[in-house]
């Protein structure tokens, strides 16, 4: 996997585009001012970058050095300062508490999903927010781009069941058709799920 994201980023421009997802753009008001936000899975940076330039202190984690190293770069430009993390999910472990964590098209196995929530759930303080966009089971049938294989895409009534049996408050969970504008990456149309929850005591 990690190979493959270095090869898909080896490139002049920005796979996905150089403006954050419109979603986590969208739910950025929900965070307080200067904020502690991780982002998973952000590739080359984009949602990282805007928020570090809306005054957070963001932490911006990945397998690809390729991604991040172009993160690197465009964050000097920008004279922003962010952490930038370089490790496989499987050995992500969280360090702190975060008011936020953010991702989007955070393509894991169905196996390591439910750890991607529950990891998330638990690296949050009380009162944070998990915001994230990604692409649903029924999106094979734009068969555009995203991925091809099932088993990296998300099932609405799995992540209801998990998310229902945590002390979280769901402000957001829904299964919509989309029209993305992402970079060459994504463009065209696609089925999402979109989550909002929000932290609520400690178990």
């Amino acid at each position: 996997m990690q190979k493959m994201w270095n090869e898909k980023f080896s490139r002049e421009d920005f796979l996905y585009g150089e403006e954050p997802n419109e979603f986590i753009k969208s739910q950025a008001h929900l965070f307080s001012k200067q904020s502690h936000i991780l982002c998973l899975g952000e590739g080359e940076g984009r949602n990282a970058l805007y928020l570090a330039t809306q005054g957070h202190y963001v932490e911006a984690l990945d397998a690809s050095d390729v991604g991040l190293a172009k993160l690197h770069n465009k964050a000097k430009i920008a004279q922003v300062t962010l952490d930038i993390r370089h490790t496989l999910f499987e050995n992500w472990e969280p360090h702190k508490s975060y008011d936020a964590i953010i991702s989007s098209y955070f393509h894991l196995p169905k196996d390591k999903q439910q750890e991607l929530f529950l990891k998330s759930f638990f690296a949050l303080r009380e009162g944070g927010y998990f915001v994230a966009e990604f692409f649903s089971t029924h999106h094979l049938k734009y068969k555009s781009f995203g991925p091809k294989d099932p088993n990296l895409l998300y099932d609405i009534c799995d992540t209801a069941i998990l998310l229902k049996n945590l002390p979280c408050e769901i402000i957001k969970l829904s299964q919509e058709i989309i029209q993305l504008n992402e970079g060459v990456g994504h463009t065209g149309k696609a089925s999402v799920i979109r989550i909002v929850f929000m932290r609520l005591k400690n178990l």
